[in-house]
């Protein structure tokens, strides 16, 4: 039985879009995604999420600082309010009905807002830093390192200290929420991946490893692992 994924989409212009990355990804290991539509219909929103058996959050832009009692700062992007609203009633949705969750780039930063947290609005100007967290290389090739925590489910699945990220973002985690706990760092101390404390699946990484999982075998672990979980639970459904 292969496991049915929800994917958040990007929104701009009135138009809905997902990297195939994402899409390619999740078939790869297993499983069967699709792209969930933006509506302001919420109970439509519920029954999707209800019938799927995961979730994966996506990259894109940032997230309004008002979700974390900031103002808006010069160098962030404008907020899109209509994503925002679904991205975060998706999350809070499958977090209450305990699916499987696995957060990427704009996604571990929402998530970690939706439980408490704040971001960095713009890592240049506000964290000093000789990580560039922004590549110039393709989309498809590392950057840096990541160093993974002991002891961390992340440290678990590929038995090393280091793997290898891309990265392109320009904001992150600046006080993490209460109801995560880190798994992985950036040489400059950037949280770079993180799990939830409590029993249910949630997993969230700052870079892209769905443009490395097919070049590198760490970051195929991690969508295997997201896939094997949404798939045990399907069967016991």
């Amino acid at each position: 039985m292969r496991p049915l994924i929800a994917i958040t989409p990007n929104f701009k212009d009135g138009l809905v879009s997902v990297d195939c990355s994402y899409v390619k990804a999740i078939e790869e290991v297993g499983g069967t995604p699709f792209i969930l539509p933006i509506t302001k219909e919420k109970e439509n929103i519920v029954k999707l999420i209800e019938i799927c058996n995961g979730l994966l959050m996506t990259g894109g832009g940032d997230i309004a600082p008002k979700y974390y009692g900031e103002e808006l700062h010069p160098k962030a992007d404008e907020p899109c309010p209509i994503r925002d609203e679904f991205d975060f009633f998706c999350f809070k949705t499958a977090y209450a009905l305990k699916k499987p969750i696995f957060a990427i780039c704009r996604g571990i930063q929402l998530v970690n807002v939706a439980l408490g947290g704040t971001l960095y609005q713009d890592l240049p100007s506000q964290f000093e830093s000789s990580v560039s967290h922004r590549q110039t290389q393709a989309k498809f090739e590392p950057s840096h390192s990541v160093s993974v925590e002991i002891g961390t489910p992340l440290y678990s699945l590929i038995g090393e200290r280091k793997m290898v990220a891309n990265s392109f973002h320009h904001q992150a985690i600046k006080r993490l929420a209460d109801e995560l706990e880190s798994m992985a760092v950036a040489n400059d101390g950037v949280i770079e991946a993180v799990y939830s404390k409590g029993e249910g699946y949630l997993r969230g990484y700052q870079w892209h490893p769905e443009r490395l999982c097919g070049y590198d075998e760490d970051n195929r672990k991690l969508f295997e692992e997201f896939v094997k979980t949404c798939k045990a639970i399907a069967c016991k459904g």
